[in-house]
């Protein structure tokens, strides 16, 4: 089996590369990112291809079928934090451009299937939202302010929009080639010892942790779900070895369970503070500002910090994936594959 991935350099990117390429049953793991990571991987490794290369520019297509066409191509390449200053057309391109410029290459190449990373930030964090209402993959996106739900569920859109024409085309005989399997995931917060402690993603877990003696809290139902890092991989593997059938199929992908923020914090010994809504929109904004965009608190962040969007990750059990750890596993970060490695970080 062939596999491309994009956004090899992230955090979601990176592990699938490496437990790719670690599979016997795969022949080829090409990968690509507009960084330059690939000091981050054994060198000399046969089956293993690193293009730097930006997704929204042209060229990258021909290097990546020099090898013949991959069988599952795995999107989850995305510039999810706002640049500060960066024109709005610099991020269409990385994010919105790229991504046609992959699904045209998924359904002109004779792609057995398609696993693209969407998120559940894109169903909103809103005023009305509560940690009784429990989102489900038919639910309509409603985020218009927050630009990762915004692009995501412009994307998502984008990507239903070809598959229509493609399977409209197929029926009419204006296509040949069969349709490729296009499976979706909305993951929410990822986490584990590999994302804390080796890729150490900044976002706002290590804020909680690491950064703040005192924790603001904006909202009584402030909440968050964790996924395990391990899970995450495992579902595109079982994805990516035929385990979902369907022909278009979309997975929230979370366990049954979330923290309130308050009691978070307090599990990591951190004592909280009750603020109102708008200080907390103006620290967001403040910090946005002095820190040049250092600090993730893009403005319209406050959003999702203060309303719960917890989602039923249950679908994907149906289609027969298990959930191997909850939400407290992911925070605590002390199980799983990564765990070993992890503590030579934490030295």
């Amino acid at each position: 089996m062939k596999i491309f991935i994009t956004g090899a350099a992230g955090y979601v990117g990176g592990m699938l590369a490496d437990l790719f390429l670690k599979d016997p049953r795969v022949d080829s793991v090409v990968v690509l990112d507009m960084k330059d990571a690939s000091d981050k991987f054994p060198k000399g490794n046969q089956k293993f291809k690193w293009i730097t290369w930006n997704l929204g520019d042209d060229g990258w297509q021909e290097k990546v079928l020099e090898g013949g066409a991959p069988d599952v191509v795995v999107h989850c390449a995305y510039v999810i934090r706002e640049g500060y200053g960066k024109k709005r057309e610099w991020q269409n391109k990385c994010n919105l451009t790229a991504a046609d410029k992959v699904f045209e290459f998924v359904f002109k190449n004779k792609i057995s299937r398609l696993i693209h990373f969407s998120t559940v930030a894109s169903y909103g964090a809103r005023k009305e939202n509560s940690i009784k209402r429990w989102f489900r993959e038919e639910d309509p996106f409603l985020e218009s302010e927050y630009l990762y739900g915004v692009d995501k569920k412009m994307i998502e859109e984008k990507l239903r929009a070809v598959f229509e024409k493609e399977k409209s085309d197929l029926q009419k005989g204006a296509r040949q080639n069969p349709l490729p399997q296009v499976l979706m995931v909305r993951p929410c917060a990822i986490s584990g010892p590999r994302g804390q402690y080796i890729f150490k993603r900044f976002g706002l877990l290590q804020m909680v942790k690491e950064g703040l003696p005192i924790i603001p809290i904006t909202g009584d139902e402030s909440a968050r779900q964790f996924i395990h890092e391990d899970d995450v991989a495992d579902i595109i593997f079982w994805m990516a070895f035929g385990g979902a059938r369907g022909d278009y199929e979309i997975f929230n992908i979370a366990p049954h369970c979330f923290f309130l923020l308050k009691d978070m914090a307090h599990s990591i010994g951190k004592k909280t503070i009750r603020i109102p809504a708008w200080l907390g929109k103006f620290g967001f904004w403040f910090l946005w500002n002095v820190s040049c965009g250092k600090i993730p608190t893009v403005p319209a962040g406050i959003n999702s910090y203060t309303y719960p969007i917890i989602v039923d990750g249950s679908k994907i059990e149906k289609f027969g994936y298990k959930y191997k750890y909850d939400c407290g596993d992911a925070l605590r970060a002390d199980v799983g594959r990564y765990t070993e490695k992890a503590k030579e970080f934490r030295k």
